[in-house]
């Protein structure tokens, strides 16, 4: 009775650490797919250069702010070394970039237009502040600063497929997003959104 009372505990003990692996690796799945999703449907991403002005996996409307995920000391240092040498546009880059990565789209939008005025022909921080634009629902704003990149840079495809993602999903300008994309196939006939389709396949689509 001993022996099978002893294997018995040994076969409960078991169980109980593999249900608790079981579900802390279910937590760990879940809170991982969260941040993916989450990041997957809020961003503009993939694009030319590791850029954050990157193209969205699908493309859909702007989604609802999430919870910022920046370290507030990392956040604190950022600034204050930006304020501290306030002519020194890689700083405010710097500060930008780390606010776009982190979910802070109105203090990367401060920190993007602190850098322009310094460094105005920057076209990367140009497209970057298209997207934090639309993160904060600035729309207008957004195709202006897609549209300052493209003119930067004609051959910037990601700023002109962005600025055709607001066209069509926020200001509900099939026409313009389609002119848009179509510039940007006459450029490269093989162009993909970063789902894989194609996207030739998506204006045909559209006119429909």
């Amino acid at each position: 009775m001993g022996v099978h009372k002893k294997e018995r505990e040994q076969a409960e003990l078991q169980d109980n650490y593999m249900k608790k692996n079981s579900a802390y690796l279910l937590m760990v799945i879940g809170l991982l797919a969260g941040v993916f999703i989450g990041n997957a449907v809020t961003m503009l991403y993939v694009g030319q250069r590791d850029q954050r002005s990157n193209l969205s996996s699908q493309v859909e409307p702007t989604q609802s702010p999430v919870p910022h995920t920046a370290d507030p000391a990392a956040l604190a240092d950022m600034e204050n070394a930006a304020a501290a040498d306030p002519t020194d546009a890689e700083k405010w880059i710097q500060l930008g970039n780390f606010c776009f990565d982190h979910d802070l789209p109105a203090r990367a939008v401060n920190a993007y237009e602190r850098a322009l005025e310094l460094k105005p022909m920057d076209i990367n921080v140009w497209s970057d502040l298209g997207v934090m634009y639309r993160r904060t629902k600035q729309f207008d704003k957004a195709v202006d600063a897609f549209g300052h990149a493209a003119s930067l840079d004609p051959n910037h495809i990601t700023s002109r497929f962005n600025m055709g993602i607001v066209y069509l999903h926020d200001l509900n300008d099939k026409p313009a997003a389609l002119k848009v994309w179509k510039e940007v196939l006459a450029m490269d006939p093989n162009a993909k959104t970063p789902s894989g389709q194609s996207l030739a396949a998506l204006v045909a689509e559209l006119e429909k």
